[in-house]
């Protein structure tokens, strides 16, 4: 693959604001590595040493957790643009986390020390990068403050209401799809499938919520509810 050609690579919004002429000259500067991964793979096991920092070219990705019986608690997914990695790599401390393929992925890593390091001609696009890497990192603290909201409920009813009200008024619509499965759902908020199939179903009786796979519409207090399915 030919990085300097990657549309992937740069359609990541840590190349906001710099022109291509300038991220060709990055590129070069922070020595990008491009890697394939089979579905499945392990990009980055637990208790690696990460000295990288990552950008998903293509496919998708979950950061994760496993305890010694093997269950594993889903973090965050990650798809084409999304960047990984880099607080470990910015921290010197090893990933408690692993990073797996969800599908046939590449990935792109960036020596953290060469992002971070600026040059003696103190390039403004350098700086800018830079920018770029906090502010994307800000945004990724609030995402994960969203999951700490949504499983530091007591119940799963609760964990699932929360959930369901922030990605609505995330996508600003109703209703509105969610980008994982029922699996992927229920890993995300740390509770059974089972259990969280039966939750969703009790909620659509009682008509606080309408739901057909992965779209979702929420219902006010006294809404009629529906006998057919709306249309999205």
């Amino acid at each position: 693959m030919d990085i300097l050609k990657s549309e992937a690579l740069f359609a990541s919004a840590i190349w906001k604001n710099i022109r291509e002429d300038e991220r060709l000259s990055l590129v070069n500067c922070f020595g990008v590595t491009v890697r394939k991964y089979p579905k499945g793979g392990v990009i980055i096991s637990s208790g690696d040493a990460v000295k990288s920092m990552g950008i998903l070219l293509s496919g998708g990705a979950a950061v994760l957790t496993e305890n010694i019986e093997g269950y594993r608690n889903v973090i965050a997914f990650l798809n084409p643009g999304d960047l990984f990695a880099e607080v470990f790599a910015l921290s010197g401390e090893k990933s408690p986390v692993s990073v797996h393929a969800a599908s046939d992925s590449e990935a792109a890593f960036l020596d953290i020390e060469k992002v971070t390091s600026v040059c003696q001609s103190s390039c403004a696009y350098h700086k800018q990068f830079v920018w770029n890497l906090l502010t994307m990192i800000a945004r990724k603290n609030v995402a994960l403050n969203e999951k700490i909201q949504c499983i530091g409920q007591r119940s799963i009813r609760e964990k699932v209401s929360v959930f369901l009200s922030m990605r609505q008024k995330e996508a600003g619509k109703n209703p509105f799809f969610l980008q994982m499965n029922r699996q992927e759902m229920a890993d995300y908020l740390c509770v059974d499938r089972s259990a969280l199939s039966q939750i969703l179903s009790v909620m659509s009786r009682e008509g606080w919520i309408e739901y057909n796979k992965d779209c979702f519409r929420l219902k006010k207090p006294g809404e009629k509810n529906d006998t057919g399915f709306f249309e999205p």
